[in-house]
């Protein structure tokens, strides 16, 4: 193995996604997009641990509030990814000032095993934003029974925003 193809390697992160950037939901080809980097599914998955997964605001957008021990263990969808398209993920959820990034276990679905990953979340929300919030959900999904779909186009940096 080449050193450049290691050093490739070495870089790769692993992320997991719950909201729109999974497969079929309406950011999906902000993930899939080859050209802003490189990434490649591993599976399916839940977290270890239980958080509030909410869709609020007038755009309908799912959070993973960061209040660990209330809600439920999310499902979500298990990357791995390189420099390029962390970035371009990083930029896409406003990480460090809007979303935070930070690091999360996960139990993988198809053999139980625990890897660490990357997830989106909430650091800080506001009263309203929890008044305009759907119920506690495991499993977000655009189209589902909370009848809150996805409001393409918005452009939030920050809670102001909301």
């Amino acid at each position: 193995m080449s050193n450049n193809t290691k050093a490739k390697m070495a870089r790769l992160a692993l992320v997991f996604v719950y909201g729109t950037l999974k497969r079929g939901e309406p950011n999906a080809s902000v993930m899939a997009d080859l050209v802003t980097g490189m990434q490649k599914f591993i599976g399916t998955g839940k977290t270890i641990n239980a958080y509030p997964l909410i869709i609020a605001s007038e755009y309908n957008i799912p959070f993973c509030l960061d209040k660990p021990g209330i809600g439920n263990r999310i499902n979500g969808e298990l990357y791995e990814v390189d420099e390029q398209k962390l970035e371009v993920l990083d930029k896409f959820e406003g990480h460090p000032t809007f979303y935070r990034r930070q690091p999360q276990q996960v139990e993988m679905d198809h053999n139980g095993t625990t890897v660490t990953a990357w997830i989106y979340m909430l650091p800080k929300w506001t009263p309203n934003l929890l008044q305009s919030s759907s119920n506690y959900l495991e499993t977000y999904n655009s189209n589902g029974p909370h009848n809150r779909p996805y409001i393409q186009g918005e452009n939030c940096q920050c809670l102001d925003d909301l």
